[in-house]
């Protein structure tokens, strides 16, 4: 069966001499391991577009039994260059993608995490504060998975309120609840918060290069 899906690639790897092994996070919310052949080919240049971090459409060959499914063709959609331009929003974009490949379980699917991924990037990308979207970031994984940070304010803004205007698009309605605020503390709280009921996330890595 083809299925077709639109996917942020999370990391790439070797596989045989030819092909890549990805692992993508699909627009339903679930992660998918695909088998792209011939993809270090440099007639087919497959290997291009799945690049970590990128926003791709994909067409692949889906069996329910299979582990690995198989690319059959895909087009990219935004690599979001200016997340990939400078090293701290790109490190704060991996970390992002990193969290969703570390915590979610494997047969987990929810179109909110692929939803509030997407946005988040795009946030920094539009050269939004990589900080401030993060911050929002962790307290959108919170809220969707059921244990909202209550006690976090932002210069007396509850959290969720400030969640909500984030979320709608109301950024600089939210900055004006943000000035003088210590944006790396609250970071580590929040971290440390979904720690306590997501072990999984010291797993992650790429958040030892920002705290």
């Amino acid at each position: 069966m083809i299925s077709k899906a639109k996917a942020i690639v999370i990391k790439s790897f070797s596989y045989s001499e030819s092909s890549l092994i990805s692992r993508l996070l699909l627009d339903n919310g679930s992660k998918l391991s695909l088998m792209i052949k011939g993809a270090k080919s440099l007639k087919e240049n497959k290997g291009a577009l799945f690049q970590s971090m990128n926003l791709i459409g994909i067409d692949y060959y889906y069996k329910n039994n299979r582990e690995i499914q198989l690319f059959k063709e895909g087009y990219l959609i935004t690599d979001f260059p200016a997340v990939k331009k400078n090293y701290q929003s790109m490190i704060y974009g991996l970390c992002i993608i990193d969290i969703m490949d570390k915590t979610l379980p494997k047969d987990y699917q929810d179109i909110k995490m692929f939803n509030m991924t997407e946005y988040s990037l795009s946030m920094i990308n539009s050269k939004y504060d990589y900080k401030i979207v993060f911050i929002f970031f962790l307290l959108s994984f919170s809220h969707y998975n059921g244990y909202g940070l209550a006690d976090l304010d932002f210069n007396d803004l509850r959290s969720d309120k400030a969640l909500e205007l984030f979320n709608n698009n109301q950024y600089e309605e939210l900055l004006k609840y943000m000035n003088g605020l210590d944006l790396d503390s609250i970071i580590r709280k929040t971290i440390s918060f979904i720690q306590s009921y997501v072990p999984e996330i010291k797993n992650v890595k790429s958040l030892r290069f920002i705290n």
